[in-house]
């Protein structure tokens, strides 16, 4: 049992649901609240949607480790689960019960908020996550692109049923508040913008996270055939390529922080989240083997959950005169 769920990757399950969490309480709630408005999805509710998400994302880990037994012999030997502790069957059982677990609580969310067009997101997470796993993992670009989508997806799937909801609860008390139409929707677009600063984040955060994992996997992937970018274009390339996709973060986050975030504790808090994602560049240019990519990966990782974790100073930020 124990191993069954080290398959299912428990703590980035973790970060997954804290992402949510913080987004939503932290960064859409901090927002209303400073306004005097309330959220649109329920508490219980709003547990009952992280528990699709972290299922869905559960079931993949799954699914992605059952189809890598081939590689992670090369890779990682000693981590191997699959096959070994984990029979193949109980693996794929796993996943099925995982993923349709998941895909079933993400549709009774969308019937309990009527938001039906939201109906698509479980069942393309669960397909997304297959075919990765199948298929556009040992493609060259592709896979990489899926996972960091799918990764920015968990920030905006709370935007996507948050903001439009609290634009159901609150509208009306909003326009007798402003009197104006353009202000009560240039409102909800300042919502958006947030929401959309943390999942863009997310999606370059993950494509840099996943040239790293590449750089570290070559052998395995090259033995399968896989055509990653560090085995397609070389390891010069992937890590002129994880500079370049750093540099952007940096740059985007020092134009925020002079543009709209001019307090202290954000200079502070940007400032260290900068240097974090230097040093995990850094070490991917320096890295010579598997542990020194792996290294870097783990950094990556801390600064992704920095970014995050700024979401948690938006009501103090608010508060601060």
């Amino acid at each position: 049992m124990r191993d069954l769920l080290r398959l299912t990757r428990p703590v980035n399950l973790l970060i997954i649901a804290g992402t949510m969490v913080v987004v939503r309480h932290g960064v859409v709630g901090g927002l209303l609240g400073a306004s005097g408005w309330s959220l649109g999805l329920g508490e219980a509710w709003f547990v009952v949607l992280v528990l699709s998400t972290v299922l869905i994302a559960a079931g993949g880990n799954v699914i992605n480790d059952y189809f890598d037994t081939r590689i992670d012999r090369i890779n990682k030997p000693d981590a191997l689960i699959v096959g070994r502790t984990v029979p193949r069957r109980t693996a794929m059982m796993a996943h099925l019960v995982l993923s349709g677990a998941g895909l079933l609580l993400g549709w009774a969310v969308v019937v309990h908020t009527g938001l039906w067009r939201l109906a698509v997101i479980p069942p393309f997470a669960v397909g997304a996550l297959w075919t990765y796993s199948t298929t556009f993992k040992r493609q060259l670009i592709i896979g990489n692109g899926l996972v960091a989508t799918l990764t920015a997806l968990v920030p905006l799937t709370v935007g996507l049923y948050e903001i439009p909801l609290a634009q159901r609860l609150h509208g009306a008390e909003l326009m007798a508040a402003f009197q104006d139409e353009a202000a009560v929707r240039f409102y909800f677009r300042v919502l958006w913008y947030w929401v959309f600063a943390f999942t863009a984040f997310a999606f370059l955060a993950t494509l840099v996270r996943e040239l790293q994992k590449d750089m570290a996997d070559v052998p395995g992937d090259r033995a399968l055939g896989c055509r990653t970018i560090p085995i397609v274009w070389g390891m010069g390339a992937a890590r002129v390529l994880v500079v370049v996709h750093t540099l952007v973060l940096v740059t985007a986050l020092l134009l925020l922080r002079r543009a709209f975030l001019d307090d202290r504790l954000s200079y502070w808090y940007i400032a260290a989240l900068i240097l974090t994602l230097l040093i995990a560049a850094g070490l991917t240019w320096s890295a010579r083997d598997r542990a020194g990519h792996v290294r870097a990966g783990l950094v990556m990782k801390v600064a992704m959950v920095l970014a995050v974790g700024y979401g948690l100073l938006v009501p103090l930020l608010l508060d601060m005169p």
